[in-house]
């Protein structure tokens, strides 16, 4: 065991808001409300928000369960109980996609403003105290740096080389069908490219089919019988 002194370092830990201890909300209710105020937190960060500017968090059941360690189906009963209780609004993103969480607080609660300086993460790895010190990203946060949300609301995440090709699971499964010798070679070339040039491309998924799809082309065979033929000569 370790006792705690001046500099001891903090373990992970998550936010939770004095009004949800003190609430009837069952246990399993607060620790999920607290984790998704951690990820709200790392959305607000990396500009996840609605048309409206409401902050949404991205979180599907079964990583809820693995973080709680509760099965799925105690997930969904805290997640019904905070949406009755108009803690959380959730809205579907279409079959297959997971739904846009959108966290709510109470009316009346106390808000209180961050502190001045840089501000301590709420999920760290090792940590001294916060104020002057730039943290470690923690396993969450480097987590939301690998994905960015599309209009549509899908995932994408990073790949290649140098980590700067976004592709979603549906645009990778893809090519690999496609072309499964090929795709992954692709994928590092496109990483490589776009690294020492500088160069940016809307739409990764479309440029890597594009530059497959013309190496792929056959270049037709030249007829040299048929060229001597044509200028009269004898073979």
């Amino acid at each position: 065991m370790i006792f705690f002194k001046k500099n001891t370092p903090l373990p992970p830990f998550i936010p939770l808001p004095r009004f949800m201890i003190a609430s009837e909300h069952s246990i399993n209710a607060k620790l999920l409300y607290g984790l998704l105020l951690n990820r709200t937190l790392l959305s607000q960060k990396s500009g996840w928000a609605s048309e409206d500017g409401n902050v949404y968090v991205i979180y599907t059941i079964k990583q809820m369960a693995d973080d709680l360690n509760r099965s799925e189906r105690t997930v969904k009963t805290a997640l019904n109980e905070l949406e009755n209780a108009e803690l959380i609004t959730r809205i579907r993103q279409g079959w297959n996609r997971a739904n846009h969480i959108f966290l709510q607080l109470p009316d009346g609660v106390q808000i209180s403003s961050p502190p001045e300086g840089n501000i301590c993460p709420m999920e760290v790895q090792e940590t001294s105290p916060c104020m002057g010190q730039n943290l470690p990203p923690s396993n969450t946060e480097q987590e939301y740096k690998n994905m960015i949300p599309t209009e549509k609301g899908e995932i994408r995440r990073r790949y290649g080389q140098y980590q700067n090709v976004f592709l979603s699971e549906k645009q990778l499964a893809a090519l690999e069908a496609d072309y499964p010798d090929r795709y992954a070679d692709y994928i590092n070339r496109l990483s490589a490219y776009m690294e020492v040039n500088g160069k940016h491309y809307a739409n990764h998924y479309a440029t890597i089919r594009k530059w497959l799809d013309e190496d792929n082309k056959v270049k037709p065979v030249k007829n040299y019988d048929s060229e001597y033929t044509d200028k009269g000569d004898c073979l």
